[in-house]
């Protein structure tokens, strides 16, 4: 895991830094690239933020997290191929990027 990668992770909020184990966990626990986040549940003032306004992007550095993949040749590509919200259901549904190195990167935010 490359210090540039460090460094973004560095940057997370709490929130986003959870919500990624919360994602990594789940893909690593199911074999599932989309994950159902109850954000309702887990984080009501974030869910309220959305329901006011979903067009808002609060978990920006998030969305925008980046790495290598995982086979040759290396390029750098977002983690989350999409992270939306569904009003109904309080759900923040994201879908990781299936050339990420995921395993890279749970070493790393486990750390």
């Amino acid at each position: 895991m490359n210090s540039e990668v460090k460094k973004q992770l560095a940057t997370l909020s709490m929130y986003e830094r959870a919500i990624l184990m919360f994602c990594l966990r789940a893909y690593f626990n199911s074999g599932n690239y989309t994950n159902k986040l109850p954000l309702g549940e887990m984080l009501p003032d974030v869910a309220a933020i959305f329901d006011a306004d979903p067009s808002v992007n609060i978990f920006a550095k998030l969305s925008e997290l980046q790495l290598t993949t995982a086979n040759e040749p290396k390029i750098a590509v977002k983690v989350f191929e999409s992270m939306t919200y569904h009003k109904n259901g309080q759900q923040l549904v994201t879908v990781l990027n299936k050339q990420a190195d995921l395993s890279s990167l749970r070493k790393a935010v486990e750390q």
